[in-house]
């Protein structure tokens, strides 16, 4: 059996002949970097109030002009059981037009047996996610620290256009 490098088969009529030949084509991969992971105390020494505070009236400019998207956000329930449970887990993520990443938000709330293990009852992670090719850039592991900013921001935001 001899193995075919695919750029040497110019055609999908080529491909299936030398399979019906017993040769394997070959497709060349190429290999991306793999993810950076931050740490929340990365996350919390890196991103300030006011940066959230600016990327939030940004992205709600760019909301405003119809250059979002922000599909609808994904419920997961993790019921009770003998070995999980109970929780929620909340998926969400959007893209702003032109920009070269897009992110993804997942969300575990009310695991409130964590109390029990002396953890917090919730943890997040974004991953931000290259737009020209899909691959993860990042993975932030945020512990609901960058929703909180947001949160507040958002609030700050909105203060700041209709408290005139």
């Amino acid at each position: 059996r001899t193995d075919i490098p695919y750029p040497m088969i110019g055609s999908s009529l080529a491909r299936k002949a030398a399979r019906a030949l017993g040769q394997r084509v070959q497709r060349p991969f190429a290999t991306v970097a793999a993810p950076k992971l931050f740490s929340y105390e990365e996350i919390k020494a890196g991103v300030k109030e006011k940066d959230a505070i600016e990327s939030v009236e940004s992205a709600f400019g760019m909301l405003a002009k119809g250059k979002v998207d922000v599909p609808i956000p994904m419920h997961i329930g993790i019921e009770e059981s003998d070995v999980a449970g109970p929780g929620d887990c909340h998926i969400k993520g959007g893209y702003v037009y032109a920009t070269k990443t897009w992110t993804v938000k997942l969300a575990n709330v009310s695991f409130e047996k964590n109390k029990e293990k002396g953890l917090p009852n919730g943890s997040g992670i974004f991953v931000v996610i290259d737009a020209t090719n899909g691959f993860p850039l990042g993975i932030f592991q945020e512990n609901r620290y960058l929703t909180d900013l947001r949160t507040g921001a958002a609030g700050a935001v909105s203060v700041k256009h209709f408290a005139a």
